[in-house]
């Protein structure tokens, strides 16, 4: 499988009118770094098990490039409360300080949550803020605008990035929701908006089909979704992207980050459970939603392994080849770093 597209920089500096949004190539999880001239933030800190280390290595990498900074992330926010999603919090504060904490709130005790609620019962240990970002609080603003304040919103500059979060965990169930749905951590994913001048980002953690329609029904005429990079929800999984999803956000890039396609295939071609292989990702009818729907096309086509069955009580999931045009995703790009100057110009760095 072979990808051709920029270089990656050896240095991620930030000059100028100029932000980067860092997708940290964790394998099957999620963690953005985002780059700011005055500050960083990061949204999710997630990784699969054999990924923590290098994704704290890669923010002591950054850190190390970026001084001025202090060590020091303006914001954390997590979107869910998965493992894939939080599983660096604890190496988070033993290594950089940490102004903000922000997540959905929730506090039902299971295995996939106990880092969430780790937090939430010391971020003040850290001298660290916090604050629970729900659904229920953003709906309750007049005219749905957004959710934003000095911890959501913790960075400035001469361009001032602005942070705004559109959606978060349900407190009272939805209409027609099953025990099942509205218990589900991912449909009670944070979904946060960020521009910088004329650049914009969506992030939507694991949101799928049911949460997302909520979404749009409150945000319904408005382009308060709108966003040139989305974050493609749930690393690929076809729960997780709708046509009303795309048509209402206009992206004209998208990333997905997951692991490799191989990631947890045993020898005898049965899968780990919670491993990319197990739940072959990307789908491809995700991924063909987004190569319809793209504006702006990657400078070199090539094939790439996507998912068309993932596993069933151990079944073997199935793949096949795909010819990629437009999508970027951390299996075939490895970490992927987006330059975006505040007029609206991007430029996608690629490392293998």
């Amino acid at each position: 499988m072979a990808c051709v597209a920029n270089q990656f920089p050896a240095k991620a500096q930030t000059t100028g009118e100029k932000m980067y949004a860092h997708v940290i190539d964790v394998g099957q999880g999620l963690s953005v770094l985002l780059e700011f001239p005055k500050g960083a933030v990061l949204i999710d800190a997630g990784a699969a098990p054999d990924r923590e280390v290098a994704l704290i290595t890669y923010l002591k990498n950054f850190f190390q490039r970026r001084p001025d900074l202090n060590n020091t992330l303006n914001s954390v926010f997590i979107t869910h409360q998965h493992i894939d999603h939080d599983i660096a919090l604890d190496d988070l504060t033993r290594n950089f300080k940490i102004l903000n904490y922000l997540d959905n709130g929730r506090r039902r005790v299971t295995i996939t949550e106990v880092n969430h609620i780790w937090m939430q019962d010391h971020y003040s240990q850290f001298g660290c803020k916090y604050e629970a970002i729900t659904f229920d609080k953003i709906a309750a603003i007049p005219q749905h605008t957004d959710l934003t304040d000095d911890l959501i919103d913790a960075v400035g500059g001469t361009v001032d990035p602005k942070i705004t979060v559109y959606s978060g965990a349900f407190v009272a169930r939805p209409t027609g929701w099953s025990d099942d749905t509205y218990n589900d951590p991912n449909n009670n994913s944070m979904v946060i908006k960020v521009t910088f001048g004329s650049a914009s980002f969506l992030f939507s953690g694991d949101l799928e089909e049911t949460g997302i329609a909520q979404v749009l029904n409150l945000y319904a005429g408005t382009n308060a979704l709108k966003a040139d990079v989305m974050q493609v929800g749930h690393h690929g999984s076809r729960n997780a992207i709708t046509t009303q999803w795309i048509s209402t956000i206009k992206p004209k890039y998208a990333f997905i980050s997951c692991g490799h396609w191989d990631d947890g295939r045993l020898p005898n071609g049965k899968p780990k459970i919670y491993t990319t292989y197990a739940y072959a990702h990307p789908h491809i009818e995700s991924v063909q939603i987004l190569e319809d729907s793209l504006t702006a096309t990657r400078p070199v086509a090539f094939t790439a392994t996507v998912g068309t069955k993932g596993s069933y009580m151990g079944s073997i999931p199935q793949f096949t080849t795909k010819t990629i045009h437009k999508t970027y995703a951390t299996p075939w790009d490895g970490t992927i770093v987006v330059t975006a100057t505040s007029t609206g110009q991007y430029t996608f760095a690629t490392h293998q």
